[in-house]
C-alpha cells in the first residue's frame, strides 16, 4: 500500500449541524468536517501536505468524492457544506473534482476557509475573486467561512457579493471581546446581509443563553457545540 492511500485510510467524515433556530430548532443542514482516526482531530499538517500539489490533491479530492456520494445517496434532501481551502482552486484537480459532484450541487455546497495563500502571479491580481466567480458560474453555493479573519474580510465580501450565498461569523473571535461589542459587531454583520439577501451563520455558539440571545435579534442560523458537535451522519 502506498503512502498516500495509508492516509487516506486515517480520515473519515463528520458532520456538524447547522441549526435553523424559530420556534423550535431544526437542522437546516451539515457542515463537513475532516477527521483523523489516530487524532480524533482535524489533521491540519496531513491536509496542508495533500493540498500542497495537485497529485496529492487529486487523491484527496477522490476520497471526498467517494464519501459524498455515500452522504448524498443515503440522505438526498440533506444540505451539506463541503469546506474548500482556497489553495485547492488553484489545482486542476478540485476543478474536476466539482465537476464530477455537478449532480449533487442541490446537496452540496462550498465553503472557502479564511486560509490565506499566495496565487499564482500568472492567474492575475483578482485570481481569487476569479476563482469565486467560476464557483458561481458551476451552479455552486457558496459560503464564505470566519469573515473577519484570515482574507475573509469585508473587502472580499463586498467584491464578491453578487457571487456568494452565506456568510460565517464565528463567536469564538470575540473571546476576549465585551458582550456589547461583541453583538454590536454581529448586529452590523446582520443589517449587511438582510441588505443583500445572504444568510448569515454564526458559528461557535456554546450556551443556551447565546442562542436565545442571538435569535432574539434575529441571527437564527447558528452552529456550535450547543447545537451539536460533528458527528458521523448514518
Amino acid at each position: 500500500m502506498d503512502k498516500m492511500q495509508e492516509l487516506l485510510d486515517d480520515l473519515y467524515l463528520v458532520c456538524q449541524p447547522i441549526m435553523l433556530c424559530s420556534r423550535a430548532n431544526v437542522i437546516d443542514g451539515y457542515e463537513i468536517l475532516l477527521r483523523s482516526t489516530k487524532l480524533r482531530a482535524f489533521p491540519e499538517k496531513m491536509f496542508l501536505w495533500f493540498i500542497e500539489k495537485d497529485e496529492r490533491n487529486a487523491r484527496l479530492m477522490a476520497y471526498y468524492f467517494r464519501e459524498l456520494k455515500k452522504l448524498v445517496d443515503k440522505h438526498g434532501n440533506t444540505n451539506l457544506s463541503l469546506n474548500l481551502h482556497p489553495q485547492q482552486l488553484q489545482h486542476p484537480s478540485t476543478w474536476a473534482f466539482l465537476d464530477n459532484i455537478s449532480s449533487m450541487r442541490e446537496n452540496v455546497s462550498i465553503e472557502l476557509t479564511e486560509h490565506c495563500c499566495e496565487f499564482d502571479p500568472a492567474d492575475g491580481a483578482d485570481a481569487l475573486q476569479n476563482y469565486i466567480s467560476n464557483l458561481k458560474n458551476k451552479g455552486f453555493s457558496l459560503a464564505i467561512d470566519d469573515i473577519g479573519s484570515g482574507q475573509n474580510n469585508f473587502e472580499l465580501i463586498s467584491k464578491n457579493v453578487q457571487n456568494i450565498h452565506t456568510i460565517k461569523i464565528s463567536l469564538l473571535d470575540f473571546r476576549n471581546t465585551n458582550e456589547d461589542s461583541m453583538f454590536f459587531f454581529l448586529n452590523n454583520w446582520l443589517n449587511f446581509s438582510n441588505r443583500y439577501n445572504l444568510k448569515l451563520v454564526v458559528e461557535g455558539v456554546e450556551s443556551e443563553c447565546i442562542s436565545n440571545k442571538l435569535k432574539n435579534l434575529g441571527m437564527v442560523y447558528q452552529q456550535g457545540y450547543y447545537h451539536g458537535k460533528g458527528q458521523v451522519l448514518c
